[in-house]
Parts: C-alpha cells; sequence; structure tokens
C-alpha cells in the first residue's frame, strides 16, 4: 500500500510548518509575518483533511475486502448462507455507524466500532481459513492477507491524524487572538478532536 510513504511525508511536511510557527510571536506581526501565519495555517489545514481523506479511503477498502471475502467464501458453497448471513450484516453495520471527523474524539464510540471491526474480520478470516483444500482458491489467500494486514494501517493513520491535529490545535492556541485576520473565510475555527494515541504511539518507540 502507499500508505507509509503519504504519512512519512505529511509528517516531515507538519513538522516543518510546527517548527515554523513555533518562532513567531503576536506581537507588532508585519504583513509578510501574517502572510506566513496564512501558509502555515492552511497548510496544517489541508494536511489534516487530506489525511483524513487517505484514513477514510483506507477504511473503506479494508470493509470492501472483507465484503468481497466473503462472497468468495460464500461462492465454494461450503457453508450454509445462513450460517455467513449475520457477519455479512456486521460489515454493513460497521459503514453506518462508523465514526466522523467530530465524534472521533469518543473514545466509547472508536472502541466499539474497532471491536466490532475485530469480531467481524477474524470471523471471516476464521470461515475462509476452515475451507477444506479442494474449496480454497487463491483470491481468497490474497483477500485474507489483505484483511490480516488492514488494522495496521488504521493504526498507522490514526497516529499521523492526532500528530496534525495536535499541530493545529497547538497554532490556534497560540495565536487565538488573532485567527479571525488569519483566516478570513467567515467560517468557524476549533480545535480537532483526535483519536488520542499519539502518547501512546511515543511510549512504544521508547
Amino acid at each position: 500500500m502507499k500508505i507509509a510513504s503519504l504519512v512519512f511525508f505529511l509528517f516531515l511536511l507538519a513538522s516543518a510548518c510546527s517548527s515554523r510557527f513555533n518562532q513567531q510571536t503576536e506581537q507588532q506581526l508585519s504583513e509578510a509575518e501574517m502572510d506566513s501565519l496564512r501558509q502555515v495555517y492552511y497548510h496544517l489545514n489541508d494536511t489534516i483533511r487530506l489525511t483524513w481523506k487517505s484514513m477514510m479511503e483506507d477504511d473503506d477498502e479494508k470493509l470492501s475486502d472483507m465484503q468481497l471475502l466473503l462472497k468468495e467464501v460464500r461462492r465454494t458453497g461450503y457453508y450454509e448462507n445462513d450460517t455467513l448471513d449475520s457477519v455479512a450484516q456486521m460489515v454493513v453495520a460497521l459503514r453506518m455507524v462508523r465514526y466522523d471527523s467530530v465524534s472521533v474524539g469518543n473514545a466509547s464510540l472508536i472502541s466499539r466500532y474497532d471491536s466490532l471491526t475485530r469480531v467481524a474480520s477474524r470471523s471471516i478470516v476464521r470461515f475462509a481459513d476452515d475451507l477444506p483444500p479442494e474449496a480454497d482458491q487463491p483470491m481468497i489467500d490474497v483477500l485474507m492477507d489483505r484483511v490480516l494486514a488492514a488494522g495496521s494501517s488504521t493504526v498507522l493513520y490514526r497516529v499521523a491524524y492526532d500528530r496534525f491535529s495536535q499541530d493545529f490545535n497547538r497554532f490556534l492556541e497560540k495565536h487565538k487572538n488573532i485567527m479571525a485576520n488569519i483566516d478570513s473565510s467567515g467560517s468557524s475555527v476549533y480545535k480537532r478532536p483526535t483519536f488520542r494515541l499519539v502518547n501512546d504511539y511515543q511510549k512504544e518507540e521508547r
């Protein structure tokens, strides 16, 4: 997947911007300095939006792979349809209960979504893994690998999203008195809720 390189590239850009805005002061800003702040602000905004979009596309791909794997397992005829229907309904439910950029800060909602995702993916993989050799197909093996690997990409995206959001939130806090001059769109400016995984990730790195 393109995940690792994309996340690393975005992190480098956001880190560079973070260093720049930390050196700014709010007193006696020249027009050039204000323009620089605007560039940093919109870059941070765009980075968050791109990371969120990529994360949702990755999650869509994961759910699609789960549905495709279940479809391939069903086509073997090894299981009764009723046996697989409950898992199929779980995958459909996942699309309906998934978090958005506001509810992402709701830890219990994220926990429920992740728990349901694990139950659904493990159930589908178990059905595929228990197929007899004569019913197994190359596509089933490919899809199983993709479903099993999906969890790692989810963590990478969430950690990146948290880091970029925290940079953005620090920017808002530092320049809250002049945000009306930095963002002239008239839209409401608010701090981004996060998955709150950055601290846990940093502990693992030590």
